[in-house]
């Protein structure tokens, strides 16, 4: 029954994020709507991606035991989603910003791309908690965004913000502490 149960709270909580969160953002970036649009299911693909991932992280919960098959599988396609959210959504765009107080949040957009950003890592912040100590993981999670952003920067395919550092910093720690409380549960 708590499988059934998590099961529909699952459901609920992909849709909300696919369609009240993610897709809605993607509109903003037409480049990202387009490829969007090639695919007719890429909605319910996002959807049945995060309904999955999150069901069947319950299981191991309850388990108390983490699948190998789930990490590698999950990964797969938290990189794939991650790199396309990263490296295709603008075309010849080129902007630098190393001010944090140029902060723009006038509208809900703004604030959901904020909230995002902060989510989007947080997977990858996990994957770090499994093998790294938490320096380790700041200082890799660090190089890492700003490796990433340095890239959209030159190839002109998005900008070099702080913000986004800040936000992508906060994911990836958000989620090396989700690890470590997830080890402990699982040991």
């Amino acid at each position: 029954m708590k499988r059934i149960i998590a099961g529909i709270v699952s459901l609920l909580l992909s849709y909300g994020m696919v369609y009240y969160l993610v897709m809605p953002t993607l509109q903003n970036y037409p480049r990202l709507d387009r490829m969007a649009q090639r695919f007719e299911y890429t909605d319910e693909a996002l959807w049945l991606f995060i309904f999955l991932s999150l069901w069947l992280f319950y299981w191991q919960w309850e388990q108390k035991r983490l699948w190998n098959i789930y990490l590698y599988l999950f990964y797969s396609c938290y990189f794939l989603l991650l790199f396309i959210m990263l490296f295709t959504k603008a075309r010849a765009y080129h902007s630098f910003n190393l001010n944090p107080f140029e902060l723009y949040l006038n509208n809900d957009q703004q604030i959901i791309e904020l909230f995002l950003n902060t989510a989007y890592f947080i997977p990858l912040g996990c994957l770090y908690g499994l093998r790294a100590k938490k320096l380790e993981a700041a200082v890799i999670a660090l190089i890492t965004i700003i490796g990433i952003e340095t890239i959209q920067y030159v190839f002109y395919i998005g900008t070099f913000d702080i913000w986004d550092v800040i936000t992508n910093f906060t994911g990836c720690m958000i989620g090396y502490f989700l690890c470590t409380q997830i080890k402990r549960r699982m040991a």
